[in-house]
């Protein structure tokens, strides 16, 4: 389900992107893709959490909605305000780097050796899993200013509110994986 979901958001604005003279359409579809292969290779024999999933999914639809939809002649969908005074591109980091984050314990605890009583060390290592893969997004965004005319990732508030953003949608991806690693532990010793 969520493949299809990515694939036709892919699709759908990629083609709405070339349709309207987009030139983020085909580097941010490339950037899904990419992604989707990556996540492919990384998934576990048992599988991605819901969670996680469902966390991409938006990713993958956001991050392409945000990139490709443009608001008036030189703005995109990133650059929007919502209610609240929240930045679309931050409610998409959120949720991104905080699945991020997810993706990688949910691929890599097997090879680690985890005391699942362990709820704090579990947190950190998700939270800096997922601020980490933030932060090399706001890396790949520098470079793409310094090679792209019009990228439209903003300047130095828009970076410190991603990181800002990609802190907190971590810290609630490793609340998450701590307290499963806890369900579990109890049920296996109960």
């Amino acid at each position: 389900m969520h493949v299809l979901v990515v694939g036709a958001a892919t699709v759908g604005f990629g083609a709405y992107g070339l349709a309207t003279g987009s030139g983020n359409a085909v580097p941010y579809a490339v950037m899904v893709v990419a992604g989707a292969v990556l996540v492919a290779a990384l998934e576990p024999d048992e599988g991605f959490s819901a969670v996680a999933l469902g966390g991409l999914t938006f990713w993958a639809a956001g991050h392409l909605a945000g990139g490709t939809v443009g608001l008036d002649h030189d703005r995109i969908l990133y650059n929007a305000l919502l209610p609240g005074g929240l930045h679309y591109d931050n409610v998409v980091h959120f949720v991104g780097f905080g699945s991020a984050g997810l993706v990688w314990w949910e691929s890599t605890r097997r090879w680690l050796r985890v005391d699942g009583s362990h709820r704090v060390g579990i947190w950190v290592a998700v939270w800096l899993a997922g601020m980490g893969v933030g932060a090399l997004n706001e890396v790949v965004e520098f470079i793409a200013t310094l090679v792209m005319a019009h990228t439209n990732v903003g300047g130095y508030h828009n970076t410190g509110r991603d990181l800002v953003a990609n802190m907190c949608g971590s810290a609630v991806a490793g609340t998450i994986a701590a307290r499963r690693a806890e369900r579990g532990r109890r049920a296996s010793s109960g």
